[in-house]
């Protein structure tokens, strides 16, 4: 549940504030990293999050490894 916190919500919260910030400004610019969180988002939700499960627990398994 955390994970998903982490990696789904807070991406999409970010998304939302900067698309806020792009209607608000009238700056595109912000839209580019609004679609950025979004896509990212929407990869974590076709099968990133095993990939990221996958990488993480490498990382630990080889951070046990490296100082056993």
């Amino acid at each position: 549940m955390l994970f998903d916190l982490v990696f789904l919500g807070i991406p999409i919260f970010a998304a939302i504030c900067l698309s806020v910030v792009a209607i608000r400004e009238a700056a595109p610019k912000f839209w580019h990293c609004a679609f950025s969180f979004l896509a990212y988002s929407a990869f974590y939700l076709a099968g990133g999050r095993d990939v990221l499960l996958y990488i993480i627990s490498g990382m630990l398994i080889g951070t046990g490894f490296l100082f056993y």
